[in-house]
């Protein structure tokens, strides 16, 4: 082992991998306020309003990845000649790091913090959470008292690593190997089945109760892949495996991530957050990380003045804001179909404007909200292709397409029109005024 690297340790039991191995290096990150922040932001923060169970947080998913990082790292290369052990080890080490941050900067809500929040100020997660690395004390300094000293690695660097959205922007370039350098490390966990994708699914599935990701043998991935010009690439031998992976992934979207009550509740947490800007002062925060890290879920529903807000009572009460008055299942091609016919606006603007002609009361701009998440087979795969190896040795890089997935539909689209929950006795009306609009411009092909 390394120095102080590898040389002290805890273990900590974890309800989906085991006992995972913590390192004393990574402890003084884990111990550091910015991290044990995430124990106070839920993994799926609309999802357990369905799922009782899934009150899982980011805390454990980071721990979760860091353990599948390594292992996929201890196998990776392991595999790779000429290649010293120390060398072997570092990387290891910098895999698990990579895990362990990932999602240190997400905010309140997670991902809908992201679309409502970080997206007004032209930023994402991925480079709050480099700025916390580099720029936020505590963490910066176990990067500056052991890790830089041991590993090579600063916290600027883990920083941008942690920010980068591609390989040509990975800050380390180093050679490990003929044709493997350190940009390897970046499909460890942003690939197309990286260490993040793996622990997402199985702990969600477990939390929630959903079977989708549960028995799915990853470990066999790691096991079956090798670096070829810093990519992964996967054997024949693991391919079913990939398949369950990308079948998973498409149920837990569609039946969990997407379910319609969960995207009523995203819809509310987004409102209060947007509502909540001004109290909270989350400009500031986006500026500052120290100021950043003090948000997180309890921060933002605990503050009196927001908790007098319609929407936090929804969310403390568990009342369900909006009623489902009408779903269609759309392939790609056919959403795109839908959306040159109608913008979202205009369509909201005529269910509202028909209703209004048919409803004998009053009603408000905000009666009717139309949600169109995206649903791809692999959602958020930055690549289109997985090169896989044949038993004669040949490499193919296989559209997503061209896997069993392909049998479905190569993207599908929810098209939701909801009601809020005071005009929820409008909701046949809704329905049967979306009806006529689709059928009216001959869209019955979306049934």
């Amino acid at each position: 082992m390394r120095g102080l690297i590898g040389s002290n340790y805890i273990i900590i039991k974890d309800p989906v991998h085991g006992y995972i191995r913590v390192y004393s290096h990574e402890r003084c990150l884990i111990d550091s306020p910015p991290f044990q922040r995430l124990r106070r932001m839920k993994q799926l923060p609309a999802s357990h309003y369905v799922y009782p169970g899934a009150v899982h947080t980011r805390f454990s998913h980071s721990l979760g990845v860091a353990y599948v990082a390594g292992v996929f790292a201890e196998h990776l290369y392991g595999r790779l000649d000429g290649v010293d052990r120390a060398e072997k080890e570092r990387l290891y080490y910098i895999a698990r790091l990579l895990g362990l941050l990932h999602d240190i900067g997400h905010g309140p809500f997670s991902h809908t913090f992201e679309d409502h929040v970080l997206a007004k100020y032209s930023t994402n997660h991925e480079v709050i959470g480099g700025r916390i690395v580099s720029e936020h004390p505590d963490v910066a300094k176990c990067f500056d008292e052991v890790i830089e000293k041991e590993l090579g690695i600063s916290a600027k660097d883990m920083g941008k690593m942690i920010e980068a959205p591609n390989t040509e922007t990975w800050p380390l370039r180093s050679v490990i190997a003929e044709g493997v350098s350190e940009r390897s490390l970046y499909y460890i966990i942003k690939g197309p089945y990286s260490a993040d994708i793996v622990d997402y699914l199985l702990r969600d599935s477990f939390f929630t109760g959903a079977s989708y990701g549960v028995a799915l043998d990853w470990e066999r991935l790691a096991y079956h892949s090798r670096f070829v010009r810093d990519r992964p690439v996967l054997s024949y031998k693991g391919k079913d495996v990939l398949d369950s992976l990308l079948i998973a992934r498409f149920f837990m979207f569609k039946n969990v991530y997407f379910h319609k009550t969960s995207r009523a509740f995203d819809k509310a947490m987004g409102d209060l957050l947007v509502k909540a800007e001004d109290i909270l002062g989350f400009r500031e925060a986006v500026d500052d990380v120290t100021k950043y890290v003090e948000l997180d879920d309890d921060y933002v529903l605990s503050h009196p003045d927001v908790r007098e807000l319609e929407e936090a009572r929804y969310l403390l009460n568990r009342v369900v804001p909006y009623k489902l008055a009408y779903e269609v299942m759309q392939s790609l091609e056919q959403q795109v179909k839908t959306l040159i016919r109608f913008s979202l606006k205009f369509l909201q603007e005529s269910i509202i404007d028909n209703l209004r002609s048919v409803a004998e009361e009053e009603v408000g701009e905000d009666a009717v909200f139309i949600d169109m998440p995206r649903l791809p087979t692999n959602p958020m795969f930055e690549e289109s292709t997985i090169p896989i190896e044949y038993a004669d040795g040949t490499i193919e890089n296989v559209p997503v397409r061209n896997t069993i997935v392909g049998m479905m539909p190569s993207e599908v689209a929810f098209m939701r029109i909801y009601v809020k929950r005071e005009y929820e006795h409008l909701a046949e009306k809704v329905r049967a005024i979306a009806m006529t609009l689709f059928q009216g411009r001959e869209s019955r092909s979306f049934f």
